[in-house]
């Protein structure tokens, strides 16, 4: 390869990296503070935020989140409204990722003991201060790990972007490919990358979230 094609593979890598890590890390807010809403919203003694967030669960669960990025894209505009690519991207992906993200929250929060319920009830606790300081800090230490999974596939959708007109890693590294015609590197390259970036970004992520939850949770026992 010549010079000139080293520093455009190293440019458009680079962008692209940075593109798939900006998409991802905005999604994965959207994905952890909607799935906290609507999970909570799930196990809510009113009726109608139940079925709210029911069919909010199932429409996003439950439809291909390729289709629900060219709604957002391609026909929200009919009706007048224009969202820009990266608008797109992140809330595309990141609302789609909070329907699994609530399923979590809702079996972690009625997995606690009933034993808890109870005894937060017999010391007059309001609803709001039992799920704030006794039910959310232990169905947190159970629903860690699997937002861990699903924040990893936040980063493997957000190659799905592409689609929408951005130019993120694998599509980074198709444009290496078609310049060199070294299809087999590049995108080996961008297979194992996304490996690297889910170990150097998401792993320690949740790891750090599990130590503070676990310090607040003894904390809180020691109180």
């Amino acid at each position: 390869m010549s010079k000139v094609d080293l520093s455009f593979i190293f440019a458009v890598l680079t962008k692209g990296v940075m593109t798939t890590v900006i998409v991802t890390l905005g999604a994965c807010a959207v994905a952890i503070v909607l799935g906290l809403v609507v999970g909570l919203t799930r196990v809510s003694p009113h009726r109608q935020l139940r079925w709210f967030s029911i069919a909010y669960i199932e429409f996003f669960r439950g439809t291909s989140l390729l289709v629900q990025l060219y709604w957002w894209f391609f026909v929200l505009p009919i009706f007048g409204l224009f969202l820009s690519p990266w608008t797109v991207g992140i809330l595309g992906i990141g609302m789609n990722s909070s329907g699994y993200a609530a399923e979590y929250v809702r079996a972690a929060i009625q997995a606690v003991d009933r034993g808890q319920y109870e005894a937060s009830t017999a010391l007059n606790f309001a609803r709001l201060t039992m799920m704030r300081r006794i039910i959310l800090p232990q169905a947190m230490r159970a629903m860690l790990p699997t937002w861990g999974n699903m924040l990893i596939d936040v980063l493997k959708g957000s190659s799905l972007v592409f689609f929408i007109t951005i130019t993120e890693f694998t599509s980074a590294a198709k444009q290496a490919a078609d310049a060199t015609g070294d299809y087999m590197l590049f995108f080996a390259v961008a297979l194992f990358g996304y490996y690297i970036i889910a170990r150097a970004l998401i792993t320690p992520f949740v790891r750090w979230l599990e130590r503070r939850v676990s310090r607040g949770f003894v904390r809180e026992q020691m109180a």
